[in-house]
């Protein structure tokens, strides 16, 4: 494919994900004719929670697991390896559910299948969509991280169901790469920015802030994965030009694309216009 046909051709990309995601978005990126960063501005460790002999010893009392990230699942199991065997989870009553593709997906490689899953992956989405479908429990646990919302608890409590939320993980910032974000915003090197989750550009905005460049991210093009995502990012008053129906890093990629490619037709259509 010729330059001039690639959808990111030229266009630098600062992917703020790290791990197999964000080498993957990097490989998509440079294969669209970009040039990707990846500065990881999140990464994640098991939480020690003083409850979680509690939660282990009482697992078979839960009627549904719910997972609302690919993390809680994998922290999950590995909180409870040595202490439940998984095919005691696949034979047991309980019934599990996931928020969205990727969770499900880290949940099938259990060989744990997910009863329910919501057409909208947020927590919103989740309980209304759940209750909608006249799915019963007296009991759920949702393992989840230090930094995840209450909403989905909130939902089963409000119609008077247990919900109990266990920490299996912590969401934390790699100070690490500090010094790269800083000096590519200082180099004004960047065009686009893809944000994965609150997390990922709060991180981001703290450091712009305290290294006082928050004036060199102005023409930036902000990419970001859901709704909340993109609401925090409007509220410190940036502006989201992508963000896809799907949640997920594949769908931002290919809405990244498109973006870019009507920006360059309607470029060609304004210069066959002089």
């Amino acid at each position: 494919m010729k330059n001039d046909q690639l959808p990111l051709a030229g266009r630098h990309v600062l992917i703020t994900r790290g791990s197999n995601q964000g080498e993957k978005f990097c490989m998509d990126v440079a294969s669209a004719g970009g040039i990707p960063y990846m500065v990881p501005l999140i990464d994640f460790r098991a939480h020690e929670d003083i409850n979680a002999p509690n939660f282990i010893n009482q697992i078979t009392q839960y009627d549904w697991i719910i997972f609302t990230s690919k993390n809680g699942v994998d922290y999950f199991f590995q909180h409870i390896n040595g202490h439940i065997d998984p095919s005691i989870l696949r034979r047991s009553h309980i019934q599990f559910a996931v928020v969205g593709e990727k969770t499900r997906e880290a949940l099938d490689r259990y060989n744990i299948p997910s009863r329910f899953m919501p057409n909208v992956y947020t927590a919103e989405d989740f309980s209304r969509e759940y209750f909608e479908q006249e799915l019963t429990a007296k009991k759920v646990l949702i393992p989840k991280g230090n930094l995840a919302s209450k909403t989905i608890a909130e939902g089963f409590r409000s119609h008077n169901i247990v919900a109990d939320e266990w920490i299996v993980y912590d969401t934390y910032y790699p100070t690490k790469n500090t010094d790269k974000l800083v000096r590519l915003l200082s180099e004004d090197r960047l065009d686009v920015v893809a944000f994965t989750s609150p997390s990922t550009f709060n991180h981001f905005n703290k450091i712009i802030k305290e290294y006082h460049i928050d004036f060199r991210t102005k023409k930036l093009k902000i990419a970001s994965i859901g709704t909340v995502t993109k609401r925090t990012v409007e509220q410190a008053g940036f502006e989201v030009s992508v963000c896809p129906d799907t949640f997920t890093i594949d769908s931002m990629f290919v809405e990244l694309c498109d973006y870019f490619a009507e920006k360059a037709k309607e470029r060609k259509n304004s210069n066959g216009q002089d």
